[in-house]
């Protein structure tokens, strides 16, 4: 099975402002690609990563450099993962056991921040590079040997909203996260700064000195990692990383209103 991408970065103002994360995940993975098990990654930086595991693979890419994402079914008892760019083959990036994904459907999946994707399934004329010998275009792939993801509601209507109550502490996260787990089906997306913090993970090394520096009062950060939690990166400076949270919740509720999605708001 193939695909293309091409990348094209938007204007930002960040000093660290583009990202772009292309692979595979299961259905019932989260957005956060290479973050969690069965979600497997590539990133611009040159690292592939699932389950928040980042390694050295392939080539660094930009601006209109083209990635192919290549999965082989018919390697034996596993599922093998590997990428191209710009036509060239960078090996094999993942093997997988058929009998881990038990069945289950891999997805394309792209993880992107300020930039812009097109994408090629075959619906192109021309293929930006060739396709390798074996493969196919998704899009190429009969209708009876494809597996439809799951459907989201049809109308605002039909959408549900959960709002935790309670005091601090009391286990609202805990209960929005397990209910969560519980419905796959309904796609909750939780709203909170908690889940937001949680997601914000550092992603350069050597640190930017303008996202970790800290107060002289303030004991100095752990050195930055690739996957690693940011809140262990703000080490006096929690206020700074809640104000950051704070603000993409606001953002994300402005565009929760828009979409028909399952939401659980978890914001005392």
């Amino acid at each position: 099975v193939n695909e293309e991408i091409s990348v094209k970065h938007l204007p930002s103002t960040e000093p660290d402002p583009h990202v772009v994360r292309v692979g595979w995940s299961l259905d019932s993975c989260s957005t956060q690609l290479g973050e969690e098990p069965f979600s497997y990654g590539y990133g611009g930086t040159g690292k592939k990563s699932t389950n928040s595991k980042f390694e050295n693979y392939g080539e660094t890419f930009a601006e209109n450099d083209v990635i192919a994402c290549l999965v082989d079914f018919e390697c034996g008892e596993e599922v093998e993962m590997s990428f191209m760019k710009n036509g060239k083959w960078l090996g094999v990036a993942y093997r997988v056991r058929k009998e881990l994904l038990g069945g289950r459907a891999l997805f394309p999946h792209v993880l992107v921040k300020n930039c812009a994707i097109e994408f090629n399934f075959g619906q192109r004329e021309d293929t930006y590079f060739s396709v390798p010998p074996g493969f196919t275009f998704i899009q190429h792939l009969p209708v009876a040997e494809r597996v439809r993801g799951t459907l989201g509601p049809k109308s605002k209507a039909e959408c549900e909203i959960l709002m935790m109550v309670g005091l601090p502490a009391a286990g609202k996260t805990t209960w929005a996260v397990k209910h969560a787990a519980a419905n796959p089906s309904k796609k909750y997306n939780i709203l909170g700064t908690n889940a937001i913090m949680d997601k914000m993970r550092v992603r350069r090394h050597p640190p930017s000195p303008l996202a970790v520096a800290p107060r002289s009062a303030s004991p100095s950060p752990l050195p930055q990692v690739m996957g690693l939690r940011r809140q262990r990166n703000y080490a006096g400076r929690w206020d700074v990383l809640i104000q950051q949270a704070t603000q993409c919740l606001n953002r994300l509720i402005q565009i929760a209103a828009r979409k028909k999605r399952n939401y659980i708001l978890d914001q005392v």
